[in-house]
């Protein structure tokens, strides 16, 4: 009768929280972080005023204002022949410890070469969930990285 009593406890607690750890109540945009990313970076790959202007509407004002003309300037040399890959997309099961809805979505990035071809790498980009407009906004001054990732070699890099 005891172990019974025990097993249901169990069950019980399990059940509670496993109901409270799901996306406290938030819902997520119909458009994805990766749809969102997508975008952002053809914006940027036309170039123009038009355009940019847009693409700057999908960056997060969240941790602060973006000059127009400071974005126009780091984004004017992205080149329209880079090719950029979402690879993953990792979406939030909790706010972080900011309060923050943040996804990581990955990148692989080939940027055109002058030896031929392309240069690849990876990257991530986090996006914002903007609860009032309901909308993920990107993450462009990466206020929500955690930089001491950063600091660190990848393990492959090191030497032994």
């Amino acid at each position: 009768m005891k172990t019974a009593i025990k097993i249901l406890i169990a069950i019980l607690a399990f059940t509670m929280t496993s109901a409270c750890s799901k996306k406290e109540g938030v819902e997520f945009p119909k458009t994805s972080p990766e749809e969102v990313v997508t975008r952002f970076f053809s914006l940027l790959a036309e170039g123009g005023k038009i355009t940019t202007k847009e693409a700057q509407g999908m960056v997060s004002t969240k941790y602060g204002e973006l000059d127009p003309n400071d974005f126009r300037r780091w984004t004017r040399d992205f080149s329209a022949e880079s090719k950029i890959k979402v690879t993953g997309v990792l979406l939030p099961k909790k706010p972080n410890a900011k309060g923050d809805w943040i996804a990581r979505v990955n990148l692989e990035v080939q940027t055109p070469s002058t030896f031929g071809g392309y240069f690849t790498t990876t990257s991530k980009i986090h996006c914002i969930l903007d609860e009032t407009s309901k909308s993920w906004k990107i993450d462009f001054m990466a206020d929500t990285i955690n930089e001491d990732s950063y600091r660190s070699a990848p393990t492959e890099a090191k030497a032994e």
